[in-house]
């Protein structure tokens, strides 16, 4: 028989983590799909918009909820841009302007390449403190199921699951995406990437990049290999086919490193930076499956 098509299973052993220096102890264990959320992590909600593109992002279904009893503006927008990401600011009291009451917090920009697509976020956590700017620059690879990113000195990738024999045989699952940090040495695609441009250095050798006609090819390319996975799985990215009419979008973050019994997970207050990052670029890899069923869906 051949090697079974699942990912590893993680462990917490010693050489899977990474040293104390970098980052504290780990006190919870991975999150897994659609399963209730742990006492120690985020369970996201995104939601398609009725009538336009785009999406609703929220920290629980109960935030969902509360949403649509609060807002007081029906109007949507359609951007040029890929995807923008609005951060709310409701009143303290009340119902709140959905198109006021808001600053732009994430604005991705998608470049197309041969054997791969790069999509570009501007990051705006602070509109009254440019310094806090920042960019992030990731990698798609076009066949095999990697994105590949750079934020705060490590390599973080996004592994498609959707074509492993586990979610074949669910059939009322659409997708599924595992996040986890590379080890240090370990092969991605930020490899041939120069750290400014939104293009790869194809002449350097890279068992990731090379000729995508041939990888057209392989039936299995798209099946996630074990050494595609990093370190400890962060946070998972799934959606299931019953879940909302809208189109209803699960991102599961474990706040791993948090030792504060009394956060309130129900609380977008609650979200820091890291767990805010995670989101969007789960968000975006939500609307580029979105964009291939409605593509497969056309053709039919």
């Amino acid at each position: 028989m051949g090697k079974p098509e699942a990912p590893p299973t993680y462990t917490n052993r010693s050489s899977d983590m990474v040293s104390h220096e970098q980052l504290p102890q780990l006190v919870k264990n991975e999150p897994t799909y659609f399963e209730n959320a742990s006492s120690i992590g985020w369970s996201v909600t995104i939601n398609n918009r009725f009538w336009s593109d785009g999406f609703r992002i929220f920290v629980s279904k109960d935030s969902a909820e509360k949403f649509k009893a609060f807002k007081n503006n029906p109007n949507e927008h359609i951007t040029d841009t890929f995807l923008i990401f609005r951060k709310y600011a409701p009143k303290e009291h009340g119902s709140f302007n959905i198109d006021k009451d808001y600053f732009t917090y994430c604005e991705v920009r998608k470049k197309y390449h041969m054997g791969y697509n790069t999509l570009v976020f501007d990051f705006t956590p602070d509109p009254n403190s440019p310094k806090t700017n920042f960019q992030i620059v990731m990698f798609d690879h076009s066949i095999l199921p990697i994105c590949d990113y750079v934020y705060k000195g490590q390599v973080h990738r996004w592994v498609d699951e959707s074509y492993t024999r586990k979610f074949k045989s669910c059939c009322q699952v659409k997708f599924g995406f595992k996040h986890s940090i590379l080890r240090p040495g370990q092969p991605s695609l930020i490899d041939n990437w120069d750290g400014h441009s939104y293009k790869l250095e194809k002449t350097k050798p890279n068992p990731y990049i090379g000729s995508s006609f041939k990888m057209w090819f392989r039936p299995k390319a798209r099946v996630p290999k074990p050494e595609y996975y990093g370190k400890k799985c962060l946070a998972t990215l799934g959606e299931e086919e019953w879940g909302f009419k809208l189109g209803y979008g699960e991102v599961k973050i474990d706040d791993s490193y948090n030792t504060d019994p009394n956060i309130d997970y129900e609380s977008v207050l609650s979200m820091h930076e890291d767990a805010l990052v995670l989101v969007c670029v789960a968000t975006v890899l939500k609307k580029q499956k979105k964009i291939e069923e409605d593509a497969r869906n056309s053709t039919a």
